[in-house]
């Protein structure tokens, strides 16, 4: 009978420390362990950078008798995300490799740099697949969400784009600036390749 009271006291005592440890009640009434950003969800269709793609996922809310536009518009803003974060980069490529090459001589060599990038970007883009497609449920008003994912390989951003300037500019840009096609990508595969620190 003792060693039955004896563990049933213990085991009431490990109960109440159990239930008491996990509220860790702080200042205020407030407990520790509560989550400073309250209950948080990710995304459907949720796609992130990484060394070798960029990914963007639009989301739009729409009519759900049109859903076809939905995709597309989804599809747009994921693009568009895709847009920004390539022409900050590529800007930057720009302008260091402007001050380094030394084609302050004049900014026609600066605008075709920075036209054929954005008129390859279009190019490629128009290829992309998307990766996710997803819808909500129709809400009470009629309306619904969709969820577009999608990715760019850096590398064939940067051979197009390359490429591109090899065609637009004339051997005497080309020699103003020293542009040699290859050693052009190899720059731009880092300067996208490093998008993600840049922004850290």
């Amino acid at each position: 009978m003792k060693k039955f009271t004896v563990l049933a006291a213990s085991a009431m005592v490990a109960v109440l420390c159990s239930c008491g440890g996990s509220k860790q009640v702080a200042e205020g009434g407030i407990t520790k362990s509560e989550n400073p950003f309250g209950e948080t969800y990710e995304a459907p269709c949720q796609v992130y950078d990484t060394k070798d793609n960029f990914a963007a996922t639009g989301i739009y809310r729409g009519s759900s008798m049109q859903r076809a536009e939905l995709e597309d518009n989804a599809q747009e803003l994921a693009k568009r995300l895709i847009r920004g974060k390539f022409s900050h980069s590529y800007k930057g490529m720009i302008s260091d490799y402007s001050s380094t090459i030394g084609s302050n001589r004049g900014n026609d060599i600066n605008t075709k740099l920075e036209r054929a990038g954005d008129q390859m970007l279009d190019i490629v883009m128009n290829d992309i697949a998307a990766k996710c497609i997803r819808f909500s449920k129709v809400f009470d008003d009629g309306s619904q969400e969709c969820y577009v994912a999608i990715e760019v390989p850096k590398e064939v951003i940067a051979e197009k784009v390359a490429k591109q300037l090899a065609d637009v500019l004339t051997e005497d840009e080309k020699e103003k600036i020293n542009f040699n096609e290859y050693n052009y990508r190899k720059q731009m595969e880092e300067r996208l390749r490093n998008y993600k620190e840049e922004q850290q």
